[in-house]
C-alpha cells in the first residue's frame, strides 16, 4: 500500500501534463485575438461596401429611369 501512495503523485503529474505548453498557447490565443480583431475591420468593410453597392444600385435605376424618359431619335 505505501507504493502505490508513492507511485500515486507521480501518476497524477503525469495526467496532469499539458498537452500543449503555455509558450504554444499564449502564441494561439495571440493569434487568436489578431484573427478576431482582423475579422472585425472585414465585417465594418463588407458593410461599408454593402452600402456602397445600394448606392450603386440606386444610382443605376436613377439612370435607367432617365433614360427611359429621354426620346430617341429614330429616323
Amino acid at each position: 500500500m505505501k507504493k502505490l501512495l508513492i507511485v500515486l503523485p507521480f501518476f497524477f503529474s503525469a495526467c496532469d501534463d499539458n498537452v500543449v505548453s503555455r509558450t504554444e498557447y499564449d502564441v494561439m490565443l495571440s493569434e487568436k485575438k489578431e484573427l478576431e480583431g482582423l475579422n472585425d475591420s472585414l465585417q465594418f468593410e463588407l458593410s461599408s461596401l454593402r452600402t456602397y453597392v445600394e448606392c450603386l444600385e440606386e444610382d443605376n435605376a436613377e439612370l435607367v429611369e432617365e433614360l427611359r424618359r429621354t426620346p430617341s431619335d429614330q429616323q
